[in-house]
């Protein structure tokens, strides 16, 4: 499958299968990015949990508006944010 192909067959909840399979976080505007979608209402529907609290601001590496509780209890496992749209596809074709 080609780089275009990936991404255009990339979904929410599949990015945060693997964000959340290697504890990984992206800011809200790599995977808008991604998605070619705006990072505004990126989850807009969505219920605040731990699995969708890989997806994070890029003013304090934390998702915006969750509870402690929402929030995965390693969220800070890893130091490293994905913080554009070409870091997190490039991550994505060979998570680790």
């Amino acid at each position: 499958m080609t780089a275009a192909a990936e991404t255009t067959s990339r979904s929410i909840d599949s990015i945060v299968a693997v964000l959340d399979q290697f504890r990984q976080r992206a800011t809200y505007g790599a995977v808008a990015s991604v998605l070619k979608r705006g990072p505004r209402n990126l989850m807009q529907g969505r219920s605040r949990s731990q699995r969708d609290s890989w997806i994070v601001s890029t003013v304090d590496g934390m998702p915006t508006g969750y509870q402690p509780d929402q929030v995965h209890p390693e969220i800070k496992s890893r130091e490293t944010i994905f913080r554009t749209g070409e870091e997190l596809a490039a991550w994505l074709a060979n998570p680790e």
